[in-house]
């Protein structure tokens, strides 16, 4: 590379929120291309996909804002170190667009399946291979274990014997639900762990120094047992002061659970005397201390010793029923899972888990280095984004390729690695952030590292906020060395230094009654009217989707809508009629099922005997599947519902319909698996821009919102630990690697007082409480970092009584009091919430109250007038895409709706469901019946969309648009387009383009036609319609000319009116 260069080739920055990570990453991927490296050779990896699509989009925009501004150009000069023209700029932007769809922009996952798609009979699997939904996956699960049980009697032994193991001394014995949830939760745990010996191996995995190690063979527990009741009657306990006669009892009760105890008995019913001394006793002194009854008991001599002995051999002995039971869920899943790999796997059936676990496999370690050589050839430069939530299985798959980047010898290839510890929520999905740790300390030599702390998002007034809380060092449990060592002081850049902005903390016992201030509070600011973005952040999706259907009620006029998904056959009563139906069908004597079916309403309507019913059910799913049960029997029960209620029964109809019919794909008519995957999956729901936006704060993560109201701060402490259980209830503890990656081993998990009793697991489970308390800082802070100008913070007040050192007990030690005290100020924040009952209190606030009145309240009308101004629309963001789903393309295309309709999100969200409709015409035979078509092909979208849909085609006009032509023809269908045309860049998306051709396959002609789903005001006539997009369309022409280079003149243009069923050539 140049010797003048002003951009480092090795570079790892910690980025704090807002601090312009992506910025950083776009200019190094630009300093790349101008210096005529292939796009194709850059891989520009990071975590969420939106994240991915923001990669290209500012990357064209830097491209063209630079071509067309001398100041921006001159900028990136200054930057890269050497001098770059208008015209370079403009070969770039096209470079870039020619090559896009070779482009590796994208998540670590979508990288890792175009390896795998490139060359799938290396990684062992079949041409073809797809990536499996939940429903999938139990079901290949559920045959694969049931291959497993009707193998013969001589292979199925050590599997019985397996399960005997892992479930020793356990109470339940139920083999398939528990095997089923065991393979499905725990099958990636034996690959990151694949040593049997690091799998409870008890005598190998503890310390030798450890109490129960020191306890000889054939000990008797129950003559130290005796000793310690004697000494105890006979007063020959050496304690200090003497015990009183209530402590002898509590200290005679503890020592009958010491002789009573057997291995496996549940050790948290016995009383609190037994777990105190069992704690106390396995201290490495020769004494130990008990408080009971507010005296502090000092206890030595050989009473000490005898019950050390006890309790170190009953630690020992609980620890190794869990190591056999370890033993055996590792026989039993090693077993499952090489069935697994042989009948699902190599068959082309993976998960987005199995991806770097393939990818990874050194089974061949020649093969493995040829496919890493010809990796390394291709991929050049190595841009990171995100690094903290990347998984140890996904670094093992790209650490060789960015170890080659980074030792270069000849210092022509880049890496370029950011991410922020401080952001690591996605350790439950197996993210680490400790691998960037490791990343810095491998590499150090040869990295140039930087803190990057300066935000380009909020205002000085959040950052004062958050600065307060979580750069306060008052409490060492909370604010832990790791966190401390990752904190830096956040401030204010230029761009938002002077930006006015508001945080208020307020407390309430009632729920209800903060619900209520959080609805005073959006009526009072009005953010959708005033054109701020906002977002309502919980920690639970149920909390989020509680918040929404309250606004919904309070707040009827206000475009209120949540991100968390719901359970489409299992939050409404008349899915689960229809899985009651399916229950009972094929398990008659269910009597909740049956039960469930003659008092609901939905039986009442449909005629036949009960019996008559579920045969008819029966016979239906397992002749034709399941989808045309749902179709039948959704649409029988559907008499019976109220008008009012249809709309939202029809679109949970469709949902569960969705299900049934990707589950038919498998081909399976197991009744029983489809119900429990209807049980458990969700359908994910995004919102427009232009609405009140409820989400977990895991899903808020890499956006920014004017105002963040955050309702959910309380919760368990913040060191509390959580577990890695299976849905059944095994639960594995995971001793963390000491290098930073993966795990060391695995131990089922024992109970707690076993865990706070054994020296070496105690300090362990310190270990985990400690990366636990920093996780849930990471969550909050993510957070919190999210609002530009408004925090508004809700919880029940702190009490100095609660033992919970949650995030509530760090607000009220960290902000403590409201910043300022005047009565105005305090005053005019409680205006904000309106008046509350008692109790609710304001507990802190900083800031302006009023700086949201900056913007005046505008009619959606006007605002979105303003927004398709052609001021605004040549500054639209571009997406990079290739192909827009229907889901995707509302913020891209220009609807008359958004125009003249108030009722916007109705309107986009119709334009996309009659979009996706007219998408899967290709071309429309004659004598095709539009509503089989429809129930073929249409089923998910709504009735509405269905009714545009029918119109459409029934009119001749229109129908004329979708029959093919006598014409040699060919046809585009949602085909998008960007291309930098004199100084602008246009981006597009064709909904329909037929090309013509002549009998030697010559171009001779095109024609656009574009769908249009505006309904036509009283107030204006359809040219004026036709009018507002005849730009639109225009443009749509000088691109599809650029594309096909056929003559303007030979290129018709055509809008198709759906609503009003009018076909206009302009």
């Amino acid at each position: 590379m140049r010797g003048n260069q002003k951009i480092e080739l090795r570079e790892l920055i910690k980025a704090s929120a807002g601090s312009g990570k992506t910025y950083q990453l776009t200019d190094r991927f630009l300093f790349l291309l101008l210096l005529d490296f292939k796009p194709e050779s850059i891989v520009a990896l990071t975590f969420s996909r939106k994240a991915a699509g923001e990669f290209f989009d500012a990357i064209l925009q830097k491209l063209a804002k630079a071509a067309k501004e001398p100041s921006s150009r001159q900028e990136l000069e200054k930057k890269f170190g050497f001098e770059i023209t208008p015209i370079r700029l403009r070969e770039k932007i096209s470079e870039l667009l020619r090559v896009m769809n070779r482009l590796t922009l994208g998540t670590l996952d979508s990288f890792f399946f175009s390896i795998l798609s490139s060359a799938p009979l290396e990684y062992g699997l079949a041409v073809g291979f797809d990536l499996m939904d939940a429903a999938s996956i139990r079901e290949k699960w559920f045959s694969c274990l049931k291959q497993c049980f009707e193998e013969n009697t001589k292979d199925s032994r050590p599997m019985i014997d397996a399960f005997s193991k892992a479930r020793t001394e356990a109470e339940d014995r139920t083999f398939f639900s528990w095997m089923l949830e065991l393979s499905i939760s725990f099958r990636d745990l034996l690959s990151q762990c694949p040593n049997p010996k690091d799998w409870g191996d008890i005598e190998h995995l503890w310390p030798n120094n450890s109490p129960w190690k020191q306890i000889p063979e054939g000990y008797d527990l129950s003559i130290d047992c005796a000793n310690c009741r004697d000494w105890l009657r006979e007063g020959k306990v050496m304690v200090q002061p003497e015990l009183t006669e209530k402590m002898k009892e509590v200290l005679s009760d503890s020592l009958l659970d010491f002789e009573e105890w057997k291995p496996g008995k549940d050790m948290e019913k016995m009383s609190t005397g037994f777990k105190r001394l069992l704690k106390a006793s396995v201290s490495e002194s020769g004494s130990f201390a008990l408080n009971f009854y507010r005296k502090n008991y000092e206890f030595s001599g050989d009473w000490v010793a005898a019950v050390r002995r006890m309790s170190a051999f009953i630690i020992g002995e609980e620890l190794k029923i869990h190591g056999i039971r370890t033993q055996g869920i590792y026989s039993l899943l090693t077993k499952v899972v090489n069935s697994y790999r042989k009948q699902v796997l190599e068959k082309g059936g993976i998960t987005f888990s199995d991806l770097p676990l393939l990818l990874s496999n050194k089974e061949n370690e020649l093969a493995q280095l040829n496919r890493e050589y010809r990796m390394d050839r291709k991929y050049q430069h190595w841009m990171l984004d995100e690094f903290q939530d990347t998984s140890p299985s996904q670094w093992a798959v790209i650490e060789p390729l960015v170890e080659e980047v980074i030792n270069d010898p000849e210092d022509r290839r880049m890496f370029f690695c950011v991410g922020d510890q401080k952001q690591a929520i996605y350790g439950w999905r197996g993210g680490d952030s400790r691998l960037f740790g490791h990343l810095e300390q491998h590499f150090k030599e040869r990295l140039k590292i930087e803190n990057m702390n300066l935000s380009w998002r909020s205002g000085k007034d959040i950052l004062t906020t958050i600065n307060q809380v979580f750069g306060t060092t008052f409490d060492s449990k909370l604010m832990i060395p790791r966190w401390v060592e990752n904190w830096r002081l956040h401030l204010a850049s230029p761009k938002t230094a002077d930006l006015t902005g508001n945080v208020s903390w307020w407390t309430s016992k009632s729920e209800d009654e903060r619900f209520h201030a959080i609805a005073h509070l959006l009526r009072t600011i009005d953010p959708v009217a005033r054109g701020w973005s906002c977002a309502i952040l919980t920690q639970k999706r149920k909390t989020a989707r509680a918040v929404v259907d309250f606004l919904r009620c309070e707040l009827p006029g206000m475009p209120v809508e949540e991100e968390v998904g719901s359970l489409p056959a299992e939050d409404n009563g008349f899915s689960q009629f229809l899985l009651s139906l399916l229950q009972a069908s094929i398990h008659p004597t269910d009597m909740w099922a049956v039960g469930h079916l003659k008092l609901c309403p939905f039986i009442d309507h449909i005629s036949g005997s009960l019996d008559e019913l579920l045969e008819e059910v029966r016979s239906l799913v397992y002749e034709q599947g399941v989808a045309p049960f749902v179709k039948e029997w959704g649409r029988r029960a559907m008499k019976s519902v109220v008008a009012e209620a249809r709309p939202f029964v029809t679109k949970r109809m469709h949902e569960t319909l969705s299900l049934a019919l990707t589950f038919d794909q498998s081909g399976t008519r197991n009744i029983d698996l489809f119900i429990e995957a209807a049980r458990n999956t969700e359908t994910s729901k995004g919102a427009t821009e232009s609405s009140i936006r409820a989400m977990t704060i895991h899903g808020s993560k890499g956006l920014t919102f004017d105002i963040v109201i955050m309702p959910e701060l309380g919760g368990d402490g913040l060191r509390s630990t959580g577990g890695f259980s299976s849905g059944d209830g095994v639960e594995l503890y995971r001793k963390s690697s000491s290098t930073g990656i993966g795990f060391d081993w695995v131990l089922s998990k024992p109970k707690k007082i076993i865990q706070q009793s054994d020296p070496y697991f105690s300090r362990l489970m310190t270990e985990d409480e400690e990366e636990a308390a920093f996780e849930n800082l990471c969550k909050f802070y993510v957070g919190m970092t999210r609002p530009a100008r408004g925090l508004y913070l809700f919880s029940e007040p702190y009490s100095a009584r609660s033992k919970s050192k949650n995030f509530v007990y760090l607000l009220a030690q960290t902000l403590g009091a409201i910043h300022r005290e005047e009565e105005d100020f305090i005053q005019q924040c409680n205006q904000l919430v309106g008046e509350r009952g008692e109790g609710f209190k304001l507990a802190y606030c900083v800031g302006s109250p009023e700086w949201w009145m900056e913007k005046s309240k505008t009619s959606i009308l006007e605002k979105e007038r303003n927004l398709y101004s052609p001021e605004i629309r040549r500054e639209r963001r571009f997406r990079s895409i290739p192909r827009i789903r229907p889901s995707d393309k509302n913020s891209d295309k220009v609807k008359v709706t958004d125009l003249v309709q108030k009722n916007q999100g109705v309107g986009k969200r119709l334009g996309s469901e009659v979009h996706g409709l007219f998408e899967k015409v290709e071309w429309w035979e004659n004598k095709t019946s539009i509503k089989q078509w429809l129930m073929e092909n249409g089923s998910q979208y709504s009735k509405q969309a269905q009714g545009v849909f029918i119109r459409a085609l029934s009119n001749q006009k229109g129908e004329a648009l979708f029959c093919r032509p006598a014409e040699k023809v060919e046809v585009w269908r949602e085909r998008s387009f960007a291309m930098y045309e004199e100084g602008v860049l246009l981006q597009g998306i064709f909904d329909r383009v037929v090309l013509y051709f002549s009998e030697d396959g010559i171009l001779e002609g095109a024609e656009i036609i574009d769908i249009k789903t505006d309904r036509l005001p009283k107030d204006l006539e359809l040219e004026d319609l036709v009018n507002v997009h005849r730009k639109q369309l225009e443009s749509y022409r000088v691109a599809l000319q650029a594309l096909t280079e056929l003559p303007v003149e030979r290129i018709k243009m055509i809008l198709f009116f759906t609503s009003l069923v009018e076909v206009h050539q302009l």
